[in-house]
């Protein structure tokens, strides 16, 4: 009681005292986020852009300008200062006793997580994008000074907040592209690698999965770069790879990959069946056609309709010799093959899978 007691009056007048002086930024202009990137204030400032990118709502902008820009306020408050490990929480109730619109106060307490292996995630899309906003502004910002994690070193935790970013965008859903996203938003930034950035969360990424190892790499072969859809893509081929009678049947499109790899596959492959010689050929295409003219609920099923060509493809390998003489039929039974294979590295490379 004797230690307890003063601790918490001490608290109670931080309290009391932060709720006197409310919740103001401009203070934060004197805090220093890191040498040569400003304050905390022009991090919240670059915060801010990345949210209004992010943000799909013309309706929610100027809550989501006052959520980013007063996120980090409570860093100024006397009950922070004692007890650091409660930045963004005290910031929550400052909030609520001020009167601020719930969906701002809440994003004040969530804006760090996931903050942990265990850690919740934050509860609504608004919360999301002011939590992702500032993670991905650390991220950013450090690679922009060349601050990469080296071996086990990460003094910034930049691989936790990749980890972070991929299981709130998996979580709630949102379209990100590790490309074309981070392409964007690195306007805002100097000197930022972007193919080293992009390499930097597709190792995280490949971390995240527990799946085949080949498996990730076959999706990410595939140039799929949305966050969301990489996660669909890895769990579909992942349950169709686990199948008890794959391995035995994966002979025969390692066999389609390796005929194709070294053509140079083009967005349109033409496949002109006035040039088939045999009845496996047009077999073969209408089985195909037959797959591609159906609409699929998922990749799984998508999958499981390609995979279900093996024996089409089995008998047009026994009675079908591609490297003939003549160059046009030659082309157009790699052209047919291609194709098979070119619907599959939509979803991702097969030649990338070992079982």
């Amino acid at each position: 009681e004797k230690v307890l007691y003063p601790r918490l009056s001490d608290a109670l007048f931080f309290y009391n005292n932060d709720l006197k002086k409310g919740l103001d930024n401009e203070g934060l202009k004197k805090v220093t986020f890191m040498q040569g990137l400003g304050s905390i204030y022009d991090k919240s400032v670059r915060e801010e852009k990345i949210a209004q990118y992010l943000l799909n709502d013309d309706a929610q902008k100027e809550f989501m300008n006052r959520a980013v820009m007063y996120a980090k306020a409570d860093l100024l408050s006397d009950m922070v200062y004692e007890f650091t490990e409660l930045q963004g929480i005290m910031g929550y109730y400052y909030a609520k006793k001020s009167g601020e619109d719930e969906k701002i106060a809440l994003s004040f307490k969530e804006q760090y997580l996931p903050d942990g292996e265990e850690s919740d995630l934050p509860r609504s899309d608004f919360s999301a994008i002011v939590a992702m906003s500032n993670k991905l502004d650390s991220i950013l910002a450090l690679f922009s000074k060349g601050k990469i994690p080296t071996g086990t070193k990460d003094p910034f935790g930049l691989r936790r907040a990749v980890l972070g970013i991929v299981k709130i965008v998996i979580d709630r859903g949102f379209s990100f592209d590790i490309n074309k996203d981070l392409k964007a938003l690195s306007k805002n930034y100097d000197n930022v690698d972007l193919e080293l950035l992009e390499t930097f969360f597709l190792e995280r990424i490949s971390r995240y999965f527990d799946a085949n190892p080949s498996v990730i790499q076959a999706v990410f072969k595939s140039g799929e770069r949305d966050i969301v859809e990489i996660s669909k893509k890895i769990e579909a081929l992942n349950l169709v790879v686990e199948q008890a009678h794959f391995k035995d049947s994966f002979s025969t499109f390692k066999r389609v990959a390796n005929i194709i790899k070294d053509m140079k596959l083009q967005e349109k492959i033409i496949v002109d069946a006035k040039l088939f010689e045999k009845d496996a050929e047009q077999t073969l295409l209408k089985a195909y056609q037959d797959v591609e003219s159906k609409d699929y609920l998922n990749y799984k099923e998508k999958l499981d309709a390609l995979f279900g060509l093996k024996p089409e493809i089995d008998d047009f390998f026994d009675h079908v010799m591609v490297n003939v003489e003549d160059e046009n039929i030659k082309n157009n039974r790699k052209n047919l093959i291609a194709l098979i294979y070119q619907n599959f590295k939509n979803i991702a490379d097969i030649k990338e899978i070992s079982v």
